[in-house]
């Protein structure tokens, strides 16, 4: 275990080549920024000078040569006891080389980024599936090839719902809204999409996460998957302005797009879908949303799709981001994570009292320019993971 005093030092490095190699365990960089995002790729951005002892490849051939989509990097912290945690785990892509100095501006996108752009090239055309297995497959199909074995695993492998709409081919005529979907690899798919779409519609959350094995030979990287939402309740730790949040920028009432009426309607050749909800409020004007999404392949999904617009524009009042000190008891860094849900105390402007309200972590940022770290946050009340209800 490491000296608790190590919970006060910088993020650390390590890079790893496409076979599973660690080349380098703790490489100092300059000018860090990082993300960690729910259901969503987060990023790495640093600056490494080429003559920096700690990217020298261990070959003595001089400093490790990072490739695109040849090398990972992987962003590790110690928390408050001592523990290492991997915040991020992300796949080199194409970065900038200063002409003066050789200093690298390296970027990369975490890992759930990686299906994106790659065709689904399977037939499959299975009734009353698990999203779950759909992820589950896709991530197999996209790591069976020689070059693409990433080691990520996908779990749990079943999210106790079969909800997606589809289509079958009857005679000549498109039979939809019945519980199947269909693949075919003429399609080309692209992975990435499929995946983001099926996370939105369902809904379902996904959280990556990155670990050492048993004996620090290798990290394993994971997709952990959360029906109908991922992260738990953090009931121990408090987020106060004044104490751990140094500062916020609230989102108040006078600043959402107010909206009483959405109107949805979707469109397939030959057919189209529609749904529309109402949230009468006595003491506003009418106002109305009409719009057409062509990914709308069904009236329940449609319905589904128009309430969870309304509920995002109907919520309490809010916190968008905070700033926190991650070395503050109150909530150390290492103990909440994407997903979780935190209660935000403290005064907002044009508020009397303060406000306690639950709110979600959407993503969680961290700069060395200043290191504190920035919570994208939303109220629990602005969340809709109603499911999509079929008739009959």
């Amino acid at each position: 275990m490491a000296n608790p005093i190590d919970f006060y030092d910088r993020f650390r490095f390590v890079i790893e080549d496409v076979h599973g190699n660690i080349l380098a365990r703790d490489v100092v960089a300059q000018e860090v920024k990082l993300s960690r995002v729910l259901s969503s790729p987060g990023e790495i951005n640093c600056k490494i000078h080429p003559k920096e002892p700690s990217i020298q490849h261990p070959s003595g051939s001089g400093p490790i040569r990072l490739k695109p989509w040849g090398h990972w990097i992987h962003a590790l912290k110690y928390n408050q006891f001592g523990e290492e945690i991997i915040f991020a785990s992300g796949i080199v892509e194409a970065s900038e080389v200063d002409p003066e100095s050789g200093i690298l501006d390296l970027r990369a996108k975490t890992f759930s980024n990686y299906p994106k752009g790659i065709p689904w090239l399977q037939n499959w055309n299975p009734i009353a599936v698990d999203p779950f297995e759909i992820v589950d497959r896709i991530w197999k199909h996209i790591q069976s090839y020689s070059n693409a074995a990433l080691g990520v695993s996908v779990y749990p492998a079943s999210s106790g719902t079969q909800m997606l709409p589809g289509w079958s081919f009857n005679n000549e005529q498109y039979i939809r809204d019945f519980f199947a979907i269909f693949i075919r690899a003429a399609d080309k798919t692209d992975c990435g999409e499929y995946l983001e779409k099926l996370c939105r519609d369902i809904p379902f959350d996904y959280i990556e996460e990155s670990g050492w094995n048993s004996d620090r030979t290798a990290i394993k990287k994971g997709i952990r998957l959360g029906y109908p939402k991922g992260g738990v309740r953090q009931e121990g730790l408090v987020f106060r302005r004044g104490e751990n949040i140094k500062s916020a920028k609230q989102k108040l009432e006078s600043e959402i797009e107010w909206v009483s009426d959405i109107i949805i309607d979707g469109f397939f050749p030959g057919k189209t879908y529609s749904a529309q909800i109402s949230n009468y409020d006595p003491d506003r004007f009418r106002r109305v949303v009409n719009e057409l999404d062509v990914r709308i392949d069904s009236n329940e999904r449609a319905a589904a799709w128009a309430k969870r617009k309304l509920t995002r524009r109907q919520f309490p009042y809010q916190y968008d981001t905070i700033i926190v000190d991650p070395y503050h008891p109150n909530a150390p860094f290492g103990t909440f994570d994407v997903g979780d849900e935190i209660l935000i105390q403290g005064k907002m402007p044009w508020l009397e009292q303060d406000i306690k309200q639950w709110h979600r972590i959407i993503a969680i940022s961290y700069g060395d320019e200043k290191g504190d770290l920035e919570l994208k946050v939303m109220a629990e009340g602005a969340f809709n993971y109603d499911p999509i209800m079929y008739q009959g």
